[in-house]
Protein backbone atom coordinates (compact mmCIF):
# COMPACT_ATOMS: atom_id res chain seq x y z
CA UNK A 1 0.00 0.00 0.00
CA UNK A 2 1.39 3.48 -0.84
CA UNK A 3 0.86 6.11 1.92
CA UNK A 4 -1.44 9.16 0.56
CA UNK A 5 -0.79 12.53 2.02
CA UNK A 6 -2.74 15.51 2.19
CA UNK A 7 -1.59 19.29 1.66
CA UNK A 8 0.49 21.10 4.27
CA UNK A 9 -1.52 21.90 6.84
CA UNK A 10 -0.28 24.85 9.28
CA UNK A 11 3.32 24.16 8.44
CA UNK A 12 2.88 20.70 10.41
CA UNK A 13 4.07 18.65 7.17
CA UNK A 14 1.69 16.30 5.24
CA UNK A 15 -1.34 14.61 6.73
CA UNK A 16 -1.27 10.97 6.46
CA UNK A 17 -4.47 8.85 5.46
CA UNK A 18 -5.17 5.09 6.31
CA UNK A 19 -4.18 3.19 3.53
CA UNK A 20 -7.61 1.17 3.65
CA UNK A 21 -10.38 3.99 4.35
CA UNK A 22 -8.55 6.85 3.95
CA UNK A 23 -9.52 8.17 6.53
CA UNK A 24 -7.33 10.87 8.92
CA UNK A 25 -7.81 9.42 12.39
CA UNK A 26 -4.70 7.27 12.74
CA UNK A 27 -3.12 7.34 15.86
CA UNK A 28 0.26 6.05 16.60
CA UNK A 29 0.40 2.96 18.66
CA UNK A 30 4.43 1.54 18.87
CA UNK A 31 7.08 2.96 17.52
CA UNK A 32 10.18 1.08 17.00
CA UNK A 33 13.75 1.93 16.06
CA UNK A 34 16.68 0.16 14.44
CA UNK A 35 20.16 1.40 14.30
CA UNK A 36 23.44 0.12 12.92
CA UNK A 37 26.50 0.10 10.96
CA UNK A 38 26.15 -1.00 7.11
CA UNK A 39 25.84 -4.62 7.51
CA UNK A 40 26.15 -5.28 10.90
CA UNK A 41 24.99 -8.27 12.62
CA UNK A 42 24.34 -6.54 15.37
CA UNK A 43 22.91 -2.96 16.82
CA UNK A 44 20.36 -1.00 18.87
CA UNK A 45 16.93 -2.26 18.59
CA UNK A 46 14.25 0.81 20.81
CA UNK A 47 10.53 0.09 20.98
CA UNK A 48 8.48 2.30 22.74
CA UNK A 49 5.07 1.50 23.82
CA UNK A 50 2.11 2.27 26.13
CA UNK A 51 4.63 4.96 28.09
CA UNK A 52 7.26 2.38 28.20
CA UNK A 53 10.79 1.94 26.17
CA UNK A 54 12.24 -1.30 25.70
CA UNK A 55 16.19 -1.40 24.48
CA UNK A 56 17.55 -4.79 23.29
CA UNK A 57 20.42 -5.57 20.17
CA UNK A 58 18.17 -7.38 18.79
CA UNK A 59 17.91 -6.41 14.88
CA UNK A 60 15.23 -9.41 13.56
CA UNK A 61 12.64 -6.63 12.74
CA UNK A 62 14.34 -4.45 11.15
CA UNK A 63 12.84 -3.56 7.73
CA UNK A 64 16.12 -2.32 6.11
CA UNK A 65 18.59 -5.43 5.24
CA UNK A 66 21.84 -2.98 5.33
CA UNK A 67 21.27 -0.07 7.55
CA UNK A 68 18.65 1.57 10.02
CA UNK A 69 15.19 1.14 9.60
CA UNK A 70 11.30 2.35 11.66
CA UNK A 71 8.57 1.18 11.78
CA UNK A 72 5.59 2.71 13.11
CA UNK A 73 2.13 0.93 14.06
CA UNK A 74 -0.98 2.97 13.95
CA UNK A 75 -4.49 2.52 14.36
CA UNK A 76 -7.63 3.89 12.72
CA UNK A 77 -10.64 5.11 14.41
CA UNK A 78 -12.64 4.03 11.09
CA UNK A 79 -12.15 0.95 10.08
CA UNK A 80 -10.35 -1.82 11.65
CA UNK A 81 -6.80 -1.95 10.13
CA UNK A 82 -3.59 -1.63 12.05
CA UNK A 83 -1.27 -0.40 9.43
CA UNK A 84 2.50 0.04 9.98
CA UNK A 85 4.37 2.40 8.43
CA UNK A 86 8.11 1.27 7.01
CA UNK A 87 11.10 4.04 7.23
CA UNK A 88 14.16 2.40 5.29
CA UNK A 89 17.48 3.41 4.81
CA UNK A 90 19.10 1.42 1.95
CA UNK A 91 21.97 2.93 -0.33
CA UNK A 92 21.87 6.33 0.41
CA UNK A 93 18.49 6.92 -0.27
CA UNK A 94 15.11 6.68 2.53
CA UNK A 95 12.13 4.47 1.94
CA UNK A 96 9.11 5.35 3.12
CA UNK A 97 5.50 2.69 2.86
CA UNK A 98 2.94 1.39 4.44
CA UNK A 99 1.98 -2.17 5.23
Amino acid sequence: MEPTFQSYVEGAGAELKCPSCDSNALHHEEVEVFDRKEDETEGLHVVISDGKVITDRNLAGNPSRRRNGLSISFWCENCSVKPVMFIVQHKGSTFINFE
